[in-house]
């Protein structure tokens, strides 16, 4: 085989392994990214069915129900209600309990209500705390109740769950960029000896990236289609065993997820490129034999 055939071997054999390296981390960077995303729009689903019951006054009439759902439908922190009469609530208490209670009680005890569901972005236990204190203080309401302890056990575990998320995105990063960087320099090793032989002759340093820099796009490219393409396999094969995989993402965040995954397939391949060539640009004779 000729020295030119050997050369041309390695050169392919360079892109094609730092293409394959490219692509599985931005495999990894995006299967990370779908779960942040998930975990956003899970914790967004739990707090728009955060209810709050309001229990009205037996004696109130229907047209001052009706003012009191318009008003409370007026509301910032509302996003829907639903009026339950005191009949409803006990049909669907016997349903529960499975057994006619009316018949031992001999009448309705339960009350009237007004089913509260709030925007999500008041589903915090401090606006919530002073939601139910400013509905109390109607003198249609008799009583207020909500489950404190699940919206404070929701929010810090979501917290938790998005710092922590977060945190590894970050460290997946480093580690991507590291080994990117890394997989593209020893693809430029091959060629530091053209490199520092045209900056000797006078050629500008953007001359000699021009050409590294263009192929280091190409790559990128590459091994960003491709991972899109692996997360959407992997979405296709997920989705068949857990029909639900999906059920909280929506096309936008998945466009936008396939966008970001491109956008940081070119950066790192681009900046990884232009640091490496101009790492062979800056040694001197001596120290590029001996690199």
């Amino acid at each position: 085989m000729s020295i030119d055939r050997q050369i041309k071997s390695r050169t392919r054999t360079a892109s094609v392994s730092t293409v394959i390296g490219i692509t599985l981390v931005l495999v990894m960077l995006g299967v990370q990214g779908f779960v942040l995303i998930n975990a956003k729009a899970l914790e967004r689903y739990f707090k728009e069915n955060v209810r709050v019951e309001l229990f009205l006054k037996r004696d109130l009439k229907e047209v001052d129900v009706m003012r009191f759902r318009k008003e409370l439908d007026t509301e910032a922190f509302t996003k829907e209600t639903r009026y339950v009469t005191a009949d409803e609530a006990a049909e669907a208490l016997k349903q529960d309990l499975g057994e006619d209670f009316l018949s031992v009680l001999g009448s309705n005890p339960l009350l009237p209500s007004v089913e509260l569901r709030l925007d999500p972005t008041y589903a915090q236990p401090d606006s919530l705390k002073w939601i139910v204190d400013h509905l109390q203080k109607d003198v249609r309401v008799h009583e207020v109740a909500y489950n404190a302890s699940i919206v404070e056990n929701l929010d810090a575990n979501f917290m938790k769950l998005n710092i922590g998320g977060l945190v590894f995105l970050v460290l997946l990063i480093f580690v991507a960029v590291a080994l990117i960087n890394n997989t593209i320099r020893l693809a430029i090793y091959s060629k530091r000896f053209l490199i520092r032989t045209m900056h000797l002759v006078g050629a500008t340093k953007w001359f000699i990236k021009k050409p590294f820099l263009l192929s280091g796009i190409w790559q990128g490219l590459i091994a960003a289609v491709l991972a899109v393409g692996g997360l959407v396999a992997l979405l296709w094969m997920g989705k068949r065993y857990v029909p639900d995989l999906l059920a909280f993402t929506d096309a936008l965040s998945l466009a936008l997820l396939f966008g970001t995954v491109v956008l940081v397939g070119l950066l790192i391949a681009l900046l990884s490129t232009w640091f490496a060539v101009g790492r062979y640009l800056r040694m001197d004779h001596e120290t590029i034999h001996w690199s």
